[in-house]
């Protein structure tokens, strides 16, 4: 088993295809590994997440997503290419939203997603909580104007934030395909 990387709340090892996480013994978080294994199986139902394989020992065992981090693949990415990756943030983004999952760190999601065959794979769940107002959505667009500032997909992302409508997430997207 190798060292895979360090996060700042695990040691990640890979074996063969398989990510093996183990919470870091010199950090105040607990029950990190216990949490984000309880939430890859919910979001995985949704093909969201990378494979939830077990969790034993507290060590959480995941499938190995080979790919660039968001942040490498934007730097590259024609302006196409980003839409249709900011396209499946926000939708995956709006299902969290849906069940009141509030993932936390989708404002700065460059290093908790992979690309993997132009298709997005969020990473890192440890943080994720249940709220009755989630913010996954208005967070990835905060990150999203970043690359592409655009004041009407902020309009819309605070329309979304009023109503948590179907409609207005339809809106929203809708706005960022516009973007072309």
């Amino acid at each position: 088993m190798e060292l895979f990387a360090k996060g700042k709340r695990s040691l990640v090892y890979k074996e063969g295809n398989v990510i093996i996480k183990e919470e870091r013994k010199d950090i105040q978080a607990v029950n990190r590994i216990e949490n984000e294994a309880h939430w890859l199986q919910i979001v995985n139902k949704y093909k969201i997440g990378p494979r939830y394989i077990k969790h034993k020992d507290n060590k959480l065992y995941l499938e190995y997503i080979k790919g660039p981090n968001l942040e490498i693949f934007l730097k590259t990415a024609s302006k196409e290419k980003k839409i249709k990756i900011f396209k499946q943030l926000l939708e995956q983004a709006y299902v969290l939203d849906t069940i009141k999952v509030n993932k936390l760190e989708m404002h700065r999601v460059t290093k908790n997603a992979i690309v993997k065959k132009n298709k997005l794979i969020l990473l890192d769940f440890e943080r994720c909580k249940k709220f009755p107002f989630p913010k996954n959505v208005t967070q990835a667009v905060q990150f999203i104007n970043r690359y592409l500032p655009n004041k009407e997909l902020l309009q819309k992302a605070k329309n979304y934030k009023e109503a948590y409508s179907e409609k207005s997430f339809k809106e929203l997207k809708k706005c960022l395909t516009n973007t072309l």
